[in-house]
């Protein structure tokens, strides 16, 4: 490295107007400042380099990844024998940024190797310079082990993203140290469940950027803390933070993170059973993704497009989506696109009223939950979907097994909520332990599950689950009345056992239980 490029040089004066510019959030006016630098040929190299690299660094604010891409790559071949000055190092470092963003990973990885050789060139004078580079390559390295979706990952993900903000840190560069913070609150929300440590991070996170004033910064930051809320199920705060976020990233016009706000928003909807706006939000998603060519997300959009149009009761268009999101996976590197679509696959058999396609979606509920690999969040809505299929064959079949089997479940899914702190499946959970105390005429704790569920639903803004809390508490009234009526009558056991839907399975319990009572099992 020459001692040219070790001295710090002047910025030229239009990286100076640029960065003003984009401090006042006007990018697409900076971008052109600067194209008209890059065609000086008066300037020096070194200024050529700072033009290219704060114009890639808009590209990449913008979402612009796969322009970014094709002018990194132009400059790093004309780069020649200068493989180890900092202008090659952080072109390439922001190229491979790009790559792992459009979920290239196979070149990402590649150029990673040849990053990790060229940081480590970096004289050993220049600490600082070397930290924050080492600190941008490990970041990169987080986020490619976490898009790169293998759950074997979300560890190492981990430890790299920890490496970074160990690392910036100590530079103390705010807007840097945010943004290693959001990728490491992401990691701890969507992988790992730890949704308190996440909200921790993000909320660090974004003071952080609102201190360094980078409107990127603070617009992810606030997209993060949307994704954590709504996993907990305060979908209000979801949707504040999502709505900020939304109008950030619209003055940067980024549509690939428009594109990802409004997919976001159309799970909030959903859940609070505004399907129409859920429908727009998710239309818009896919329009801005099929534009900017995002299959990753195009794929992950048709999850949310197809469950709206089940609630809908479009069955025949979620067919379609299902289709398309088939057609996608084969196009895809990783595990979550293949196991999304298995589960909206068991979604849609899940609604047929032929017993033969509900009991494929079982096996198929189940073949997803075998993998050991499986991340938390799917592995949930696999159990949950369970759960209600097995709720459906109890009622069809009345077999103790399946009884014990959907108890053990349940179980199962209120452990899992204790640990994430999922107020939404919490919610989820105890609807469904009320309906399986009705089914099995355990009125008391029917109504005590339906309670927890309906305080969570209205504390959080669950208004779709409200709605079927509504229902079942319906029919514990018309039970319990029912009940009552019958206590000063000369009613039978047998007889008592109408008021449930399984008249034939309950006096089978019932006996099965006086027979354990007198063996002492």
């Amino acid at each position: 490295m020459s001692k040219q490029e070790i001295k710090k040089e002047e910025k030229p004066e239009e990286v100076i107007r640029a960065e003003q510019l984009i401090d006042d959030g006007k990018l697409d006016e900076a971008l052109t400042l600067l194209n008209n630098c890059e065609q000086k040929e008066e300037l020096t190299h070194l200024d050529k380099a700072s033009c290219h690299l704060l114009h890639c660094q808009i590209l990449f604010w913008q979402g612009k990844d796969k322009e970014l891409i094709k002018q990194t790559e132009q400059t790093y071949k004309e780069s020649g024998g200068r493989e180890n000055n900092f202008f090659t190092v952080d072109n390439l470092l922001i190229m491979t940024y790009a790559l792992v963003r459009l979920d290239r990973f196979d070149e990402a990885f590649d150029l990673m190797k040849q990053g990790e050789e060229l940081v480590k060139m970096i004289p050993q004078e220049l600490t600082e310079a070397y930290k924050q580079r080492e600190a941008y390559l490990a970041l990169i390295k987080g986020i490619f082990y976490n898009r790169r979706n293998s759950p074997n990952d979300v560890d190492l993900a981990l430890k790299h993203l920890e490496h970074s903000l160990a690392l910036r840190e100590e530079l103390g560069i705010k807007h840097e140290i945010s943004e290693t913070l959001t990728q490491m609150a992401f990691n701890l929300c969507v992988f790992k469940g730890e949704l308190n440590r996440a909200l921790k991070y993000a909320d660090e996170s974004l003071a952080l950027a609102k201190e360094s004033s980078k409107t990127y910064y603070i617009a992810f930051s606030l997209n993060i803390l949307g994704i954590i809320y709504e996993f907990k199920g305060e979908l209000d705060q979801s949707t504040i933070h999502y709505e900020q976020s939304l109008e950030l990233f619209k003055e940067l016009n980024d549509k690939k993170h428009i594109a990802t706000v409004f997919n976001n928003l159309s799970s909030i909807y959903k859940m609070k059973g505004e399907l129409d706006r859920a429908l727009e939000c998710i239309e818009q998603a896919m329009t801005l993704n099929r534009e900017l060519g995002g299959i990753t997300a195009l794929a992950k959009n048709h999850d949310y497009l197809i469950q709206i149009l089940i609630e809908k009761g479009d069955l025949e268009r979620a067919q379609i989506s299902l289709h398309d999101l088939e057609q996608l996976k084969t196009q895809l590197e990783g595990k979550t696109v293949y196991l999304l679509s298995l589960y909206n696959k068991a979604l849609l058999l899940k609604e047929s009223p032929r017993i033969s396609n509900r009991s494929k979606a079982e096996e198929i509920l189940k073949q997803i939950l075998e993998d050991e690999d499986i991340f938390w969040e799917i592995k949930e809505r696999a159990l949950l979907t369970l759960c209600e299929l097995l709720l459906i064959e109890f009622q069809m079949t009345n077999e103790v097994e399946v009884l014990d089997e959907l108890e053990s479940l349940i179980t199962r899914l209120l452990e899992n909520t204790e640990k994430s702190h999922s107020y939404w499946l919490m919610g989820e959970t105890y609807l469904l332990q009320a309906k399986l105390a009705l089914l099995s005429l355990d009125l008391n704790k029917a109504k005590e599950s339906l309670e927890r569920a309906q305080q969570i639903a209205e504390d959080y803004g669950l208004n779709q689950l409200t709605e079927r809390i509504s229902i079942e508490q319906d029919k514990l009234f018309s039970y319990t009345n029912k009940w009552l009526s019958s206590k000063n009558s000369t009613a039978t056991i047998v007889e008592l056992s109408n008021l449930a839907p399984l008249k034939e399975q309950i006096q089978y319990m019932l006996k099965k239980r006086e027979i354990l009572k007198k063996f002492n099992i």
